[in-house]
């Protein structure tokens, strides 16, 4: 750490200099070229930004620390699984096609690396808050991420896939169709990064003292829970915050709400067939689901500091999953096995050096020894001159050497995204169908869009491609000429698939949530805060009250949030002030009822402070509507706080299909 606080200014060579000075010819003359501290100054800035990531470019994180839960020695050697292991962490969030600037809040796969600095040295878990992914091998990654980004002749659109080149893209992988359509649910739009899973996507091997193997998938649990945003919100956050979801880690971590996670794996017996009842462990489009096969929970992870440095922190960190401790290894999957490659590879590109696993963020904590000599800012002078390995002179020593192993291939695309499909609710299909209405109507080649409809949604489910074509004018695949999922089925043989299915994460902790109430200089009293506040606070609830202006009403009540600097997409609940005496939204102007509206329109809980409050929601046609209540200020808290704790939201408000009607 450097603390230049109070210094006096020096240039690169430490020399005291002023370089807040232009050296001139003069008080009205040229500047000279003499002035060499200006000079460096300058290079140095036209320098300073490292080229942004291909992908995962948008993106911020968190220190903490990793500790196991106990004795794992049965499993690995690796030294962070240990009995009374506790590790320092870095967590890295980040959304796949968006470019620095864009919005984190934004449909996506969303990045979750997490880098263990132990004592064996660096442990990266590279993985999205996803199980599976679009592709099955490595070599059709740059063609993926040609195809989502941009189109090459417009330059947009820059944050989303609603273009032909992705369609025509997924129209022809469709091994994707199951990892698509959970991006087009709404587990592709979370709320924010404490309430997502990580999940490696891929297989991997631990290895005992014993050089015994078990094949295992990782994941990361949030003890939060699963949260998401209704899709109008995401188009507003990104217009109005683009930035949320960082806010909001750092926000929660400097207030003392330390999210976590559960480091939980499924484990596969290693015997040489990579296959599991069926289940191809090779495929990273792939997924074995929680229910046939549980997940041992391993040990936590808490994010508990910020980083003191955006650029030298969370922009400067590297991760790759090659960088594995003893005890962990690789299996033969060929969209893994590239990633070995080219993750270092574009660290290197990035740092302009092979060196870059020098730089702080990614120095291990364990002792490196190596003959990674030379190269572009290299800041190490290494000793002797022993520089092979191996070597009789006294140097580095080698080490053993790992097994290579084959691959083999399945081919079965379609029947994980039926039961995906088959998992959600009504609500969740109607998110997820006009999820694809939106990208699909916005793709601007009827052709593309007919070839996606009856290539690969109509081989998931035909209703699922009949609604989707009636919603963007495209042709209607015949009745039965796809697979009907059982709509009469009232449950799913893998809820898992779907954590965000009201009931399937009860009692939720709402932790570092932040509601609003509508006030004025009559509305919410002194009285009222404190009734609400002693509710909310034990749950670390936030608290903003909204009004015309900031500061303090006339009421007593400080305003910490007007209409013109918020909106209602950045709260998870809505209340509507008392006047004390009874009276609710007396004096509420177009502006506030439109504040209370958007976020009904959400299917965000309201409460009506106050015994009129029934009243203020009938004037505004939504009483008795699930999820709207009113009376007591203590009853009003109690009701909303329950809500936020499961369903969350309450989608019935929401439009839905005539499925009967589009599907026969």
């Amino acid at each position: 750490m450097v603390n230049t606080n109070g210094k006096i200014d020096t240039t690169d060579a430490g020399v005291q200099a002023n370089v807040s000075n232009s050296l001139r010819a003069g008080p009205r003359g040229y500047n000279l070229l003499e002035d060499t501290t200006v000079r460096k100054k300058m290079l140095h800035f036209d320098r300073e930004r490292a080229p942004e990531r291909v992908v995962h470019a948008l993106g911020h994180g968190a220190y903490g620390e990793f500790e196991s839960y106990g004795d794992w020695s049965n499993l690995s050697r690796a030294c962070w699984m240990q009995q009374g292991a506790v590790s320092e962490v870095f967590s890295r969030f980040s959304v796949v096609v968006a470019s620095v600037g864009g919005s984190e809040s934004g449909r996506d796969t969303h990045g979750f690396a997490t880098k263990i600095y132990s004592e064996c040295g660096n442990q990266d878990f590279v993985g999205n808050h996803l199980s599976s992914f679009f592709i099955n091998d490595g070599a059709d990654f740059p063609d993926l991420i040609h195809a989502v980004k941009f189109e090459v002749d417009k330059g947009f659109p820059t944050g989303g896939t609603a273009h032909p080149t992705a369609y025509d893209f997924f129209d022809h992988h469709p091994e994707g169709a199951f990892q698509l359509m959970n991006v087009l649910s709404d587990l592709g739009i979370p709320r924010d990064v404490r309430h997502i899973s990580g999940a490696g996507v891929h297989t991997f091997r631990f290895i005992n003292a014993q050089s015994q193997s078990t094949l295992f998938k990782w994941f990361w649990l949030p003890k939060l829970g699963h949260r998401s945003l209704a899709y109008d919100e995401v188009t507003k956050i990104a217009g109005k915050n683009n930035n949320f979801q960082r806010v909001d880690l750092y926000n929660n971590i400097e207030a003392g709400n330390y999210p976590e996670w559960e480091f939980a794996v499924q484990l596969f017996p290693d015997d040489g067939t990579y296959m599991y009842k069926g289940y191809d462990l090779l495929i990273p489009t792939v997924i074995v689901p929680f229910e046939v096969n549980p997940p041992v929970k391993l040990g936590k992870l808490t994010l508990n500091r910020n980083f003191n440095n955006f650029f030298a922190e969370p922009e400067s960190i590297s991760f790759a999953p090659s960088n594995v401790v003893d005890g962990v290894s690789f299996v033969p999957d060929p969209l893994l096995q590239w990633r070995l490659m080219s993750y270092d590879d574009t660290s290197t590109h990035r740092h302009n050096s092979p060196n870059g696993y020098t730089l702080p963020i990614n120095r291990p904590v364990a002792p490196v020894n190596n003959n990674y000599r030379d190269g572009y800012m290299q800041p190490y002078i290494f000793e002797g001159n022993s520089i092979s390995t191996p070597n009789g002179i006294g140097g580095v020593q080698e080490p053993g050497q790992n097994a290579t192993l084959q691959y083999a291939q399945a081919s079965d695309w379609f029947a994980q995204a039926r039961l995906f499909w088959g998992s959600l609710d009504v609500y969740a299909r109607q998110h997820t169908v006009d999820a694809y209405r939106f990208e699909l109507g916005n793709v601007g080649d009827a052709t593309v869009v007919q070839a996606y409809i009856d290539n690969t949604i109509n081989k998931v489910d035909n209703c699922l491609a009949r609604r989707v074509a009636y919603g963007v004018g495209a042709d209607m695949p015949a009745i039965g000429s796809g697979p009907m999922t059982n709509l009469t089925n009232a449950t799913t043989p893998y809820p898992s698939l779907y954590p965000l299915n009201p009931g399937q994460e009860a009692n939720k902790s709402n932790e570092g949530l932040t509601v609003a109430v509508v006030a004025n200089d009559t509305l919410f009293t002194e009285a009222g805060f404190h009734a609400v506040m002693a509710l909310l606070a034990p749950q670390k609830v936030s608290l903003a009250v909204v009004a015309p202006r900031i500061g303090e009403l006339q009421t007593g009540v400080t305003a910490n949030a007007s209409y013109i600097t918020t909106s209602s997409v950045f709260y998870d609940a809505i209340f509507i002030g008392s006047d004390g005496n009874g009276t609710t939204g007396a004096g509420l102007d177009l502006i506030s009822m439109g504040f209370v509206m958007e976020a009904y329109g959400h299917g965000k809980a309201i409460g009506a402070l106050g015994s009129d409050g029934a009243a203020t929601l009938q004037s505004l046609g939504i009483a008795n509507e699930p999820g709207v209540y009113s009376g007591a200020d203590s009853t009003v808290t109690s009701d909303v706080l329950a809500a936020l704790s499961g369903p969350v939201r309450f989608p019935q408000r929401f439009p839905v299909d005539d499925v009967s009607a589009i599907c026969g």
